[in-house]
Order: C-alpha cells, then sequence, then structure tokens
C-alpha cells in the first residue's frame, strides 16, 4: 500500500463482500499501525444505522476515505489516527459511549458496523496471529 491505488484497485476492493473488506481492514491497518477516518471542521463524521445509534466509520487507508468524502461528506478530508491509540483509547471511549464502529464502508453504503469492543477484540487476536 506504498503507492496510490488506481481507480480500477479502488473500485475492486470496495466490491468485495463487506467480510472480506473486514478481513482486509484488519490486515492492512495492523501493518501500517493507522486507521483513516474523515473529519470535518467540526470534528469526525458519524452518522445514524436503522437504530439511531450513532456509528463512526473507519477504513484502511487515505484514499478510501478519500472516496467517501462526497455528498453529505464533501467537506471533509482524510484523517490518520495511530492504531494503538485507536485500541486503547478511541474503542473502549466508544463502547462507553455506546457508539458503533463501520469497518470499511463502501461508497453503496455496504459494509460492517460492529460493536467497538468485537473490533478491538479481533484487532488484538489478529495481532497475536502476527507475532
Amino acid at each position: 500500500m506504498n503507492a496510490p491505488r488506481s481507480t480500477q484497485e479502488l473500485a475492486a476492493l470496495f466490491d468485495l463482500p463487506a467480510p472480506e473488506r473486514y478481513t482486509l481492514f484488519l490486515t492492512e491497518v495492523l501493518e501500517h499501525g493507522q486507521v483513516w477516518t474523515l473529519c470535518a471542521e467540526d470534528g469526525f463524521v458519524a452518522f445514524s444505522d436503522e437504530d439511531d445509534t450513532d456509528c463512526f466509520p473507519f477504513w484502511p487507508a487515505a484514499e478510501l476515505a478519500a472516496a467517501l468524502a462526497d455528498d453529505d461528506w464533501a467537506d471533509c478530508r482524510p484523517e490518520a489516527l495511530a492504531l494503538d491509540i485507536f485500541m486503547e483509547r478511541w474503542l473502549p471511549g466508544m463502547d462507553r459511549d455506546e457508539r458503533l464502529v463501520s469497518v470499511f464502508a463502501a461508497p453503496d453504503g455496504s459494509g460492517m458496523v460492529v460493536d467497538p469492543l468485537e473490533l478491538l477484540a479481533d484487532l488484538e487476536a489478529a495481532q497475536r496471529a502476527r507475532d
């Protein structure tokens, strides 16, 4: 992921089924030590799910986050978060605040929405498997 991905490569990634994108997310964020979200002038983006629960989206690369910076999020830019801070502070904090995580959402709205502690457990398991 050192070189920017082509439009065709991005489209192919977004076309993967959501569970495959989730697995790719785990692999890439562990490899690069960061996650990406979108940030506007007034803070990080979020949306509400069908139960009116706040969901915060995260992607494994800047260009994947940027692909969703349109329409309602047109004023947003990709913002990196260090993986250790994401795991130590963000995910436990999101759990405390009863928020959810949208992992590797695609422009068509598909993606996996998970409990933050579930994502934390999956990241820790993937980290152990790598070590």
